[in-house]
C-alpha cells in the first residue's frame, strides 16, 4: 500500500505539474538530461533524485541552466514531467580499430567496415564489409576471427571472388541486410592510378538506428561524396598519397556536413597524428581524433571535441578554478569570491577590478592554427581585459574608448591593428562574448551574433601562460563576473 500511495502522489504532481509552475519559454533539453541514473528510462528514480536536491543548488539535476536561476525547483520537474516514461534509445558505438578498419555495435548487430589486426576472435558480426582488394583493407585471417554462422559478407566484385561467397555490392546500390540498408559508394583517385574508378571500388553508407554513418574507403573529394546528404558520422582518410589528405578530408567536410567527422587511415603506412590534427582543426564539423581501439558511443556524438579548456566557474570554494576539459586548472590570485548561483550557466566568479584574476596555464599558441575562445561576462569598464596571454595579446577586452568588444590579437608588422567592434558589452547585463580564427579571418561575436570581422595574414605568436580577467597592469583588471571560459582549436561558429 506503501507504494501504491508514493506512485500516486509522484503521478499526480507530474499530472499537475505544468498547471503550478511557470515553465513558459523553458526547453526542454531532451530526455536523457533527465535520465538522472543511467537506466535509458525517465521513471521514479530519476524523480527521486530530482526530489532529493529539491530547492538545492543540485547541479546534477538543475536540468534548465540556461535559465540561471541555479537552483532544482518546479522547472526543472516540469521539464522531468514532459519525458516521464521516454525510453532514451539504445546507443550506437564505433570503435576505431586502426588504420582503416571500423567497427559498428548496436544492441545485437556488429557491423565491421574492412577488419584487419582484429585483437582475439569474437566471432561477432552480423555483416562484414569490404571497400577494396588492397591488403591493408582486405584482410582474410581477419574476417575468419569475426565471421560467425550467419554473417553476411558484401563487397565490389574483385573481393567477393577471392574470397569465395558473399554478395557484390556496386557504386550507387543499396542492399537491406536483414532490415539494415548498405549504400556503396564510389570510392577512387581523381589524379592518381591506385584507385581507379573502373573497379568500382567503395565507401558504404551505414543506416543503422536512424543515424548514417559513412566510411569513404581510399578515395579522392568525388562528385559522388559530394552528393551524399544525412550523414551524421563520416570516417574520412586524411593520410595523404593515396587518398586526399587532411586539407581534402577537410574539404570534404564542407559537402557532407555531418554531425562529426573522424580522420582514419592513418598512423600506419601513410600520415601521422599531425595529419589528422591538422584535419581536426579545418574541418568544418566537428572532429574526434580516435585512439587506436578507441570506442565512442553515439550518447557524445555532439559533445565539442575541439574543446581544449573549460573553465565552467562553477566551484564553491577554493583558490582551484578546474579545467572539465583536461589539464588546464588554474589559480585564483587576489581572492575573489566564488558566485555559486550568481553566474550565467551556473556559477561564477566576482573579480573586483583593483588585483583580482584567475591565472591559468599555457593551452595554445594563437600561431599555430585555427582556435576560438567564447565566455559569459557581466559589468566590466572600458579598457578592462577578459582574457590575456602573458607575453603575448589581450584576446578579448573592453575597448579603451567605449567599452566595445575588441580584441588584440593580430598579425605583426606596422599595418598592424586591433579588430574593435561597435558593441558594448560592459554595464549591468550579461553577454556571451567570443573570438575566431580561421586561419585567415579574424570573427568577434556578442552575444553569438557577428559584430567585427577582417582578415590578417597571421596571428603574433605567444607560449605565455593565460590571465582571465585581466593583463596584469593597473587599469586592465575586469570588475564584474566571468563565467564559463571556453578554448577550442577550431573555429566554431555559434
Amino acid at each position: 500500500m506503501k507504494r501504491f500511495n508514493t506512485c500516486a502522489i509522484v503521478v499526480f504532481v507530474l499530472l499537475f505539474v505544468g498547471g503550478v509552475c511557470d515553465t513558459a519559454g523553458d526547453a526542454g533539453p531532451g530526455a536523457a538530461t533527465v535520465d538522472f541514473n543511467g537506466d535509458r528510462v525517465v521513471n521514479f528514480p530519476d524523480f527521486a533524485r530530482l526530489a532529493e536536491s529539491w530547492r538545492s543548488g543540485g547541479a546534477a539535476v538543475d536540468v534548465v541552466p540556461a535559465l540561471g536561476d541555479g537552483i532544482v525547483n518546479c522547472r526543472d520537474l516540469s521539464v522531468l514531467a514532459g519525458y516521464w516514461l521516454a525510453e532514451i534509445p539504445q546507443p550506437i558505438y564505433i570503435t576505431w580499430i586502426g588504420h582503416a578498419s571500423v567497427k559498428i555495435a548496436w544492441k545485437d548487430t556488429v557491423v565491421y567496415v574492412d577488419p584487419r589486426k582484429v585483437t582475439g576472435a569474437p566471432k561477432d558480426a552480423t555483416i562484414v564489409l569490404v571497400t577494396h582488394s588492397h591488403s591493408d583493407h582486405y584482410s582474410p585471417a581477419d574476417i575468419a576471427k569475426v565471421v560467425r554462422p550467419g554473417t553476411r559478407f558484401l563487397g565490389p566484385a574483385d573481393v567477393v571472388t577471392s574470397y569465395g561467397s558473399g554478395q557484390v555490392i556496386l557504386p550507387g546500390q543499396t542492399i537491406d541486410v536483414d532490415g539494415l540498408p548498405v549504400t556503396g559508394v564510389a570510392a577512387y583517385n581523381l589524379t592518381t592510378t591506385n584507385h581507379p574508378k573502373a573497379n568500382n571500388w567503395l565507401g558504404f553508407v551505414i543506416q543503422l538506428a536512424g543515424k548514417r554513418i559513412y566510411g569513404a574507403g581510399d578515395t579522392d573529394l568525388t562528385p559522388e561524396m559530394k552528393a551524399l546528404t544525412g550523414i551524421d558520422v563520416a570516417f574520412l582518410p586524411a593520410g595523404g598519397t593515396y587518398t586526399f589528405d587532411a586539407a581534402g578530408a577537410a574539404e570534404a567536410t564542407k559537402y557532407l556536413k555531418p554531425l562529426l567527422a573522424i580522420p582514419y587511415h592513418w598512423g600506419e603506412i601513410v600520415g601521422t597524428l599531425a595529419d589528422a590534427q591538422r584535419f581536426a582543426r579545418a574541418a568544418a564539423c566537428n572532429v574526434k581524433v580516435m585512439a587506436y581501439g578507441e570506442t565512442l558511443s553515439s550518447d557524445d556524438w555532439e559533445k565539442d571535441f575541439s574543446v581544449v579548456a573549460y573553465w565552467k566557474l562553477d566551484e564553491t570554494q577554493g583558490t582551484i578554478a578546474h579545467d572539465s576539459a583536461g589539464a588546464n586548472d588554474a589559480t585564483l590570485i587576489g581572492g575573489p569570491p566564488w558566485q555559486s548561483a550568481g553566474g550565467k550557466v551556473g556559477g561564477a566568479i566576482q573579480l573586483d577590478g583593483v588585483d583580482d584574476y584567475i591565472k591559468a596555464p599555457f593551452v595554445l599558441n594563437p600561431s599555430t592554427g585555427t582556435f576560438s575562445v567564447f565566455a559569459w561576462v557581466k559589468g566590466g569598464a572600458a579598457g578592462q581585459v577578459i582574457l590575456s596571454q602573458t607575453g603575448g595579446a589581450n584576446w578579448l577586452m573592453a575597448d579603451s574608448a567605449a567599452g566595445t568588444l575588441a580584441t588584440q590579437l593580430r598579425q605583426t608588422g606596422r599595418n598592424s591593428r586591433d579588430l574593435v567592434s561597435e558593441k558594448v558589452i560592459t554595464g549591468g547585463q550579461w553577454h556571451r562574448v567570443g573570438f575566431t580564427w580561421d586561419g585567415s579571418n579574424r570573427v568577434l561575436y556578442v552575444d553569438d551574433t557577428e559584430v567585427a570581422r577582417d582578415t590578417q595574414a597571421a596571428l603574433t605568436g605567444s607560449t605565455g601562460s593565460l590571465s582571465i580577467g585581466s593583463a596584469q597592469t593597473p587599469g586592465t583588471f575586469w570588475s564584474g563576473l566571468i563565467d564559463d571560459v571556453r578554448l577550442s582549436t577550431r573555429a566554431v561558429k555559434p
